[in-house]
């Protein structure tokens, strides 16, 4: 997901050892901070936060865990800086 996000496609990030990635920029979906460092950033499930806003915690667990895996649109997992995440 940090790959395909990346505002710099021209030069994508690259992976390394361990995962870690070089290379890159990600502007943050929160606070829209740009960062090089993909060691700053967290992946968000944006949808889930809405979901139980909008009623999903009548949802079954069942329900819940099918609406959290699912994937399909793009816009489900971003990148945010860890900071703006965890406030």
């Amino acid at each position: 997901m940090l790959r395909s996000s990346s505002t710099k496609p021209v030069t994508p990030p690259q992976v390394g050892t361990c995962c870690r990635l070089s290379g890159g920029a990600w502007v943050s979906y929160y606070d829209d901070q740009t960062t090089g460092d993909a060691a700053r950033l967290d992946v968000d499930h944006v949808p889930l936060a809405e979901a139980w806003d909008s009623g999903a915690y009548d949802w079954s667990a069942v329900q819940r865990e099918a609406y959290a895996n699912d994937l399909d649109e793009p816009w489900h997992l971003v990148a945010v800086t860890a900071r703006a995440s965890r406030q």
